[in-house]
């Protein structure tokens, strides 16, 4: 189950790889500071996708408030995938569109959960969203607490 989670997580970090890069070719002319934000973007999901197949970062931690930065860039990407699709699904009944919309989900998710990845990267891939106390909180005074 855990190599099913990092082969998903490659795929959609090279997805959004790709759509970073063409974005940012396509914004070039009209708008060059947001192209080169697209870009560096791309960059990180290089990097998250190095990071996914190796299993090691080749960015410091000192990064990480720039990565956050690069992260957010992809989420609202994702986020105008969605509104986009949500938008002409209305008009135009695709395939296309219909397979935008669960695209820019887990385009999102990626991005959120690489942020939270950095904190924790000892968890399992796919468990990042579900928060589990460490043993020092869960024990009280060397006793089992049991939780209700």
């Amino acid at each position: 189950m855990h190599r099913l989670f990092r082969l998903l997580r490659i795929i959609i970090n090279s997805f959004g790889l790709v759509l970073l890069l063409v974005l940012a070719f396509v914004l070039w002319k009209s708008n060059p500071a947001l192209s080169v934000l697209l870009a560096l973007a791309a960059v990180d999901q290089l990097e998250d996708v190095y990071y996914y197949v190796y299993m090691k970062r080749f960015f410091p931690e000192w990064f990480m408030p720039f990565d956050m930065l690069l992260e957010s860039a992809l989420f609202c990407v994702g986020l105008g995938m969605l509104v986009f699709s949500l938008v002409y699904h209305a008009y135009f009944e695709t395939w296309f569109f219909k397979a935008l919309i669960p695209l820019s989900i887990l385009v999102m998710w990626s991005s959120v959960e690489d942020v939270m990845m950095w904190r924790k990267p000892e968890i399992k891939l796919g468990m990042v969203t579900h928060y589990v106390c460490p043993k020092e909180k869960v024990r009280g005074e060397e006793k089992f607490v049991r939780r209700k």
